[in-house]
């Protein structure tokens, strides 16, 4: 009686295609089928971490902003020296200044200089990344140049309202002048003009 090798000789060819030569590569066809699921990972990932990435600066700007305010509005009220913060539209940066007073013969001339310390540093935003316009201290919305928010010793923030945007995608900071506070709202949100009582 004879009896079948078939699968005797299957579980050859198995363990043949297992321990073949290192030297002879890869057949065309696992070329193409590996090639064929990276482009397509690819092609569902990348459009999302491009996204990502695009939108990680602006919301990091966004950060960055909300934190050089509060920065600004607690030197003012540590030191009782007034500070400003100035948004270079032009120029996509801001910065902290604080405010010198210097007495002539018969008048203080006020100037601001920018402040020296290490940690506060002008912040220049990422490549795209805009400052659209700010309604500053005396209620102007600006939208070239500079623009200035002022912080009183006591810490009253004047001008309220900042949009700064990437492409399509925009974000509003609205300041509370008296607490300080930043509320971020996504889209571009008309101002709210706010009514700030005299320093004192």
């Amino acid at each position: 009686m004879r009896t079948s090798k078939a699968g005797i000789l299957n579980n050859d060819k198995l363990l043949r295609l297992s321990l073949r030569d290192p030297d002879k590569g890869f057949t065309l066809i696992e070329l193409i089928v590996t090639l064929l699921i990276i482009s397509v990972i690819l092609g569902y990932a990348l459009p999302r971490i491009g996204n990502l990435a695009y939108s990680s600066d602006l919301k990091h700007s966004v950060r960055q902003l909300r934190a050089i305010l509060s920065v600004a509005r607690s030197l003012s009220t540590r030191d009782r020296i007034p500070r400003r913060v100035v948004c270079d539209i032009s120029n996509s940066e801001i910065r902290i200044e604080r405010e010198i007073r210097e007495e002539g013969e018969d008048r203080i001339m006020v100037h601001y200089e920018e402040e020296n310390s290490i940690l506060i540093r002008t912040y220049r935003f990422p490549k795209g990344v805009e400052i659209q316009d700010v309604i500053t201290e005396a209620g102007e919305k600006e939208t070239e140049g500079e623009a200035y928010l002022g912080i009183g010793t006591n810490g009253v923030i004047f001008g309220n309202t900042i949009h700064i945007a990437k492409g399509e995608e925009q974000f509003t900071l609205t300041i509370n002048p008296l607490t300080g506070r930043v509320a971020i709202d996504e889209g571009y949100i008309e101002e709210f003009k706010v009514e700030v009582p005299e320093e004192f």
